[in-house]
């Protein structure tokens, strides 16, 4: 039975480490980065942590959940990665609730020294500054505990982490969306 991890947390946190390091443990996954969905939009791209993003936010979770979907239909094990916050996991609950498989929730939580550290030295589509990585910390932080399971990967490496991840899923405690 394929399933659908979502691993959240702020820039930096290290979830598109962690989701290819899982991705390369199993036959038949998919790693979707929701980065390179905002890297989809041409013209027009606002970016993701200003407050007029909202609308656009959204529609990237619906985009992302919808390609997870068609990859879980087809039996692939998916590992999704972005920052992912109480106003955006329901957009992803909702498109894979037709899917009907098993959907689970991590959220990464390092310290915010080491999401700086990591975000200065990320070379991907959207690189934070070191402010913005800070003020992410402290929106992560001040939801709280909103679903699935929190992980501080602090001291861990990305593969460290991915065992974490996979024994936290195999007991059940970041199951946000059960099939049926």
């Amino acid at each position: 039975m394929s399933q659908v991890v979502i691993i959240s947390g702020p820039p930096g946190a290290g979830k598109s480490s962690v989701a290819r390091v899982l991705c390369e443990r199993y036959d038949r996954t998919v790693h979707i980065e929701t980065d390179q969905f905002f890297a989809a939009i041409r013209m027009g791209l606002i970016s993701p942590w200003k407050p007029a993003s909202d609308r656009q936010n959204h529609m990237v979770s619906r985009a992302a959940a919808r390609a997870a979907g068609a990859y879980a239909e087809e039996m692939f094990g998916v590992f999704i990665d972005g920052v992912i916050g109480p106003h955006l996991l329901p957009e992803y609950l909702r498109e894979l609730a037709a899917v009907r498989v098993p959907v689970h929730f991590v959220l990464l939580a390092p310290s915010v020294d080491t999401i700086v550290e990591r975000g200065a030295i990320r070379e991907d589509i959207v690189r934070v500054p070191p402010r913005l990585l800070r003020q992410g910390c402290e929106m992560f932080r001040a939801w709280g505990p909103f679903a699935g399971a929190t992980i501080d990967n602090t001291s861990l490496t990305a593969e460290q982490t991915a065992d974490l991840v996979m024994e936290t899923c195999g007991r059940g405690e970041a199951l946000v969306q059960s099939p049926g």
